[in-house]
């Protein structure tokens, strides 16, 4: 899903794999922040601290319990602020077409996170952070989060915190300003995924694009990482979503051993980029094909994101048109 262009309804989405873009009329979304979904559906956060589970293809909704008055924050923001860069990713464990739906997100200058099911009043806090968190899954009835001291914090859905694990690549931090990491699904295990970025800045404003990443196996039982040289028959999706897989074997369309990413660095507004730094990452070769250049957003809040289309309508009866 591209970026608001406008104060307008229609929205661009565009598909890496026929390279054509699609317009739908999605009043929705309308000057609102959205985290994308591999089930389909979007999460929306506006100036007036409401927040949705919406499918932009069926039209169904379902409200959210209000994060800024979650008990872990004594909060002094105002709403658009809140909508533009205080919420850094919320993500759904499932579809919430299933009753076993977690919504986790990540807050706060990336120090705080919390999770709260469809149909609850309140989101309830999570503990035990030390520093920023770059992303999180839900696997296995938990929810895995990796921060920037290179720890993985594991909780059940219950918000018990269970262990740490801790992730130490190894590789060249030299000439770099920016690391961020990715935790992904694949066949089971999870695998995080490292993108390093450099600073081409050319006034005061940061200015980050993609240099290449590092994808690392996650050893649950003997607590170790692996670093993966290739994703076989898998390609990653990552940016500012719930980061999935995709097997090749069933989209032959989607470039195998692959990292399709789009810009998710809210610090990028500014006149001088072209575009947003979004491409296809071969981990065989290392190279980035460019993905379609758009012009940076008006709007601090849109960024480009990724999802995967569904027509489920939710599980819950709260579902509205």
């Amino acid at each position: 899903m591209l970026t608001q262009k406008k104060h307008e309804s229609l929205r661009t989405f565009y598909s890496p794999f026929s390279c054509k873009s699609y317009d739908i009329c999605l009043p929705d979304v309308l000057d609102k922040r959205c985290w994308g979904s591999s089930h389909g559906w979007l999460v929306t956060l506006d100036a007036n601290f409401e927040m949705h589970l919406l499918n932009p293809l069926s039209g169904g909704q379902i409200s959210l319990p209000p994060l800024h008055k979650c008990p872990n924050l004594n909060l002094v923001c105002t709403g658009k602020s809140f909508r533009d860069s205080f919420v850094y990713k919320v993500i759904l464990s499932t579809s919430p077409c299933s009753s076993d739906c977690v919504i986790f997100a990540i807050y706060s200058d990336n120090w705080k996170m919390a999770f709260a099911k469809p149909g609850d009043v309140s989101w309830t806090p999570l503990s035990c952070i030390r520093g920023h968190v770059d992303d999180v899954v839900c696997h296995d009835g938990k929810f895995y989060a990796i921060d920037t001291f290179g720890e993985v914090l594991i909780w059940d859905f219950a918000g018990s915190f269970l262990k740490k694990i801790t992730f130490t690549p190894s590789h060249d931090m030299d000439n770099l300003v920016y690391v961020t990491t990715y935790l992904v699904e694949v066949e089971g295990q999870i695998y995080a995924i490292m993108r390093l970025l450099f600073d081409t800045r050319i006034t005061d404003t940061p200015c980050l694009n993609t240099w290449y990443f590092k994808i690392y196996k996650l050893d649950v039982c003997n607590e170790k990482w692996e670093e993966v040289k290739s994703l076989g028959d898998w390609s990653i999706f990552v940016g500012s979503n719930h980061s999935f897989s995709i097997s090749c074997s069933a989209y032959p369309e989607c470039e195998s051993n692959c990292i399709y990413f789009t810009d998710d660095f809210s610090g990028a507004y500014y006149d001088t980029l072209p575009g947003y730094d979004m491409g296809i990452y071969n981990v065989q070769n290392g190279r980035i094909q460019p993905l379609l250049q758009e012009n940076i957003s008006d709007f601090a809040f849109s960024l480009p994101l990724w999802i995967i289309p569904s027509l489920s309508q939710g599980f819950f009866s709260s579902v509205s048109r």
